[in-house]
């Protein structure tokens, strides 16, 4: 859009998306009945019979159109360090770059940047609103971590947006419209550039409810159901191209295009994959760049007669660009970077609950024997994902300190759990399980890291056997392991890959990913707050012979 640049600070696009290039029109729509709307206020020309709108399709000379979508974001509540490359300020300085270079741009989002972190139980989501509020974000998606701290916190955050949330699928089970939309999110978005009538809107997993806090008025339609519904009504309101901002895993998005015509272009994915070029199904092409700040996708489409004849595709690598000086962090990002290191390290300090008990993560306990703070860890993991055991490794538990009682700070819980990990619920066999408790003690000698805290299980091992024969007993819920039956297992992401050894882990199945899961530093941190006081007790969970 030729006179993007310059406006985009004076839009308020939280209600009403005004005129923004040559001649602009944009419909936002909260409910199907919506119609495109004209600068003025009127009703646009009626869709003709294919609902497309004849007199709106394509460039007015009969030319082709060039339209760039940059994306992604995705960034589970993180800023990133201002000291490191990957952070949200160099991030959104090389998509406004991006952005620049052409007349025809639209950066967009695809959900999950709300929640997930530290920084997000402390600024309730505000610190990545106020980010994406200054970044050329136009429309992003709700994402399934967007419900974390609940859907009045997700209002309050679309309220403040100047930007546009979209979702055909997460709608206010009483009204039936979109939800939020009467702070300004919408089902879908039709916007006119350079001639083309180009239409946006979202999708969020089927599985929102389950593993996020929506809440009991708002529910997730299942995307499929959904996605044929927008297209219809994008094509009404006449949309010659459709972009859906996915948060869906990408195979899923892959059956839902091969299913329903009508998406030209899908970006964003909810498992994270990250591809080296775009497929192509059903003519539809889908970008998946990743998550966080690893990557950007910029994808240019040729467009003629509203249709896209033509595309190429590049992926930028954001450390690599920016350790290469090519890339100049975003300012006013930067300086909200800065402000909110600032405040979080005042906020860590804060008090969020006490402890009844000595706390003991020192590295020797943690590493060869039961630690009550490992108990109350793997509990609250298996809790998290509703599963019936649960294995931490003993190695993800840091600062190697006994905690006497008194207060816990969120400082304290960072401390004990510095790395970026989530959780997981695997299903698993009884073989798999044992072969994994065996992985966890085979190197106890060495004080490494794998060894299980554990939880909906308790062992005996010798630690002067044989690795591999070290387990004598294993007791699930008081009863001996069946290798025949099938657990649910909690476990945190760098153990369901493979990481310190549990190669066993690495092949069960996967029934709740890291992306639907919770950050283990956030967890504890909202678990302490919501309990007051912690008492973690020694429960004979692991003894030795």
């Amino acid at each position: 859009m030729s006179e993007r640049e310059g406006t985009d600070r004076e839009i308020d696009r939280r209600r009403v998306l005004t005129s923004v290039g040559t001649a602009g029109t944009i419909a936002l729509a909260g409910c199907s009945s919506e119609e495109t709307e004209t600068d003025d206020g009127e009703s646009g020309d009626e869709p003709d019979a294919d609902g497309t709108g004849e007199d709106d399709r394509g460039d007015v000379d009969g030319g082709s159109t060039s339209l760039r979508i940059v994306h992604d974001t995705h960034f589970h509540g993180r800023l990133g360090d201002s000291a490191e490359p990957l952070n949200v300020a160099n991030y959104f300085g090389l998509i406004e770059e991006l952005h620049a270079e052409t007349d025809n741009a639209v950066a967009v989002g695809n959900g999950d940047d709300l929640h997930m972190s530290v920084a997000s139980s402390v600024f309730d989501g505000a610190h990545v609103t106020s980010a994406l509020n200054e970044s050329p974000i136009t429309y992003n998606a709700i994402g399934n971590h967007e419900f974390d701290n609940g859907p009045e916190s997700l209002r309050e955050n679309v309220a403040d947006s100047e930007f546009t949330w979209l979702s055909a699928n997460v709608v206010d089970e009483e009204t039936g419209e979109a939800f939020a939309s009467d702070e300004g999110a919408a089902r879908y978005a039709v916007e006119e550039i350079d001639g083309v009538q180009v239409g946006f809107t979202g999708l969020a997993p089927a599985d929102t409810p389950e593993i996020s806090s929506v809440g009991d008025d708002v529910t997730v339609l299942e995307p499929g159901d959904a996605a044929e519904e927008v297209v219809a009504d994008l094509e009404e309101a006449g949309a010659e191209v459709i972009v859906l901002l996915s948060h869906l895993a990408s195979p899923i998005a892959e059956e839902i295009v091969a299913d329903v015509d009508g998406f030209d272009v899908v970006v964003g994915d909810h498992a994270a994959f990250v591809l080296d070029d775009p497929l192509e199904v059903n003519d539809t092409i889908l970008s998946f760049v990743g998550d966080e700040f690893d990557h950007v996708g910029q994808l240019d489409l040729e467009i003629d007669a509203g249709e896209v004849v033509d595309y190429s595709f590049e992926r930028h690598d954001l450390e690599e660009l920016v350790e290469a000086g090519e890339v100049e962090p975003h300012e006013e990002i930067e300086s909200l970077l800065l402000e909110y290191e600032s405040r979080l390290d005042d906020e860590l300090d804060e008090v969020i609950g006490e402890t009844t008990v000595s706390l003991d993560v020192r590295q020797e306990t943690v590493r060869s024997e039961e630690s009550n703070f490992g108990n109350w860890l793997a509990d609250v993991m298996s809790e998290d994902v509703d599963a019936d055991v649960a294995i931490q490794n003993g190695g993800g538990i840091r600062s190697d300190q006994l905690y006497e009682v008194g207060d816990i700070t969120r400082r304290m819980i960072v401390d004990i759990l510095p790395f970026p990990n989530y959780t997981v619920k695997l299903e698993v066999t009884g073989q798999q399980l044992r072969e994994a408790i065996e992985t966890g003690v085979s190197s106890v000698e060495e004080g490494h890291g794998r060894f299980p805290q554990v939880s909906g299980l308790s062992f005996v091992y010798d630690p002067d056997a044989e690795p591999g024969e070290r387990v004598v007993e294993l007791l699930v819920g008081g009863e001996d392991l069946d290798p025949d039956a099938s657990y649910e297992l909690a476990t945190n992401d760098f153990l369901a890959g493979g990481g310190d050894g549990y190669e066993s882990l690495a092949a069960a199945d996967v029934l709740r990913p890291a992306d639907e899961g919770t950050l283990l530093s956030a967890l504890a941190v909202r678990t302490v707050e919501t309990e007051g006081s912690i008492s973690p007790a020694i429960e004979g969970r692991i003894e030795t012979r």
